[in-house]
């Protein structure tokens, strides 16, 4: 059984998604999800692409965030709320912005609970 990024990769494209591997500029890996649409939340039927942190023994851990490129943006940096999320800037350039947000992560630990994780934090917006 592999893990790490080559195993988010393969378990996400298993589920139907089409995805690229790309690293920020920092070397940190990631896969994009592009044309991800929003399924559900103030945000629904939105397309974006979604950047989620590859982590080296994932599915153990994920981080706690996602990476969203939209234009224009969903949340950008002055939709801070405090205690209910926090938009900074993303590791992945300028026209991403980082939403931390811890996903809880237990079992079962998949790539399908990861993207019910997403989805979460889109209904939660």
């Amino acid at each position: 059984m592999t893990f790490g990024p080559e195993r988010l990769e393969a378990d996400l494209r298993q589920i139907g998604f089409k995805l690229e591997r790309v690293s920020a500029p920092d070397g940190t890996p990631f896969v994009v999800l592009p044309r991800f649409e929003v399924p559900v939340g103030q945000f629904v039927g939105r397309v974006i692409d979604l950047g989620l942190q590859a982590t080296v023994d994932f599915p153990i851990t994920v981080a706690s965030a996602i990476h969203v490129r939209s234009e224009p943006h969903l949340l950008d940096l002055t939709d801070t709320v405090a205690g209910k999320r926090n938009i900074t800037k993303s590791v992945l350039g300028p026209d991403w912005r980082y939403w931390s947000h811890n996903l809880g992560w237990s079992d079962p630990k998949t790539a399908r609970r990861l993207i019910s994780k997403v989805n979460k934090v889109f209904r939660d917006a």
